[in-house]
């Protein structure tokens, strides 16, 4: 499996870019907790790249790279995000071109002019249909949870409060809710803002999903439904644990 970035320059053939010779690394690319980024230097290619190693445990972390570049591909063709110039096989990594730009900060999510550019893209972002199911978010989260109840490392209050909130979620999840496509991790740093528009980006934990779920990460005072907040906290909190185990 290729999990370091000398592994993945090895196939830069296969990219089906013109390149005249394997690309250069200007650098890592900080920030991004599930992949690592690399800025490259592409000979012959009119531009960088942006190089992401995918997570060695995507799955653990409930992520289906095959929707993934289904959605990559929509988002693209929308200008909501950008598209993958080259996708590996096996999923270990993708090529992306390199886009100059800065990415927002809690302070951005806290202006309501920078709100203002964003609510645009979420608006077109619900009108795109990728032929993905709906995600089920009790079935997603008990797979969480029975990776860390397996592992062992759930204390006594967490099972607690575990039990008391899952038969709401499933409640939730079998609600006659409209799914939309949803970012799912919209926080300030996947807005890149290049000065001329805002792109989102790291689209790995995307579905058709709870539409007020986007809404929430970057207003919560407009979040129509309110068992959102809780379940975004369940999200977050168990994949904490995860990612860090």
């Amino acid at each position: 499996m290729i999990t370091n970035l000398d592994g993945a320059l090895e196939t830069w053939r296969e990219w089906g870019l013109e390149l005249r010779e394997r690309p250069r690394l200007v650098g890592p690319v900080p920030g991004g907790l599930t992949n690592r980024n690399y800025r490259l230097n592409a000979p012959g290619a009119g531009h960088d790249l942006l190089l992401r190693i995918h997570h060695p445990r995507s799955e653990s972390l409930g992520i289906d790279r095959s929707a993934e570049r289904i959605i990559l591909t929509h988002v693209g063709e929308h200008g909501i995000g950008r598209p993958a110039l080259y996708w590996d096989s096996s999923a270990r990594f993708t090529v992306f071109e390199w886009m100059e730009g800065r990415a927002w900060t809690p302070a951005d999510f806290a202006r309501a002019d920078q709100r203002a550019r964003l609510w645009p893209l979420l608006e077109r972002l619900a009108k795109v249909s990728p032929d993905l199911p709906r995600r089920r978010y009790h079935a997603y989260l008990c797979h969480y949870w029975q990776q860390l109840d397996r592992g062992d490392v759930v204390e006594h209050e967490l099972r607690e409060s575990w039990q008391a909130f899952e038969p709401r979620l499933r409640a939730f999840d079998r609600s006659d809710w409209p799914a939309r496509l949803v970012h799912h991790d919209l926080v300030p740093a996947n807005v890149l803002d290049t000065g001329g528009r805002l792109l989102l980006i790291d689209w790995e934990y995307a579905a058709l999903g709870h539409p007020d779920i986007d809404v929430w990460s970057v207003a919560p005072e407009r979040c129509g439904e309110p068992f959102v907040a809780e379940l975004m906290g369940w999200v977050n909190a168990l994949w904490e644990r995860l990612a860090t185990r």
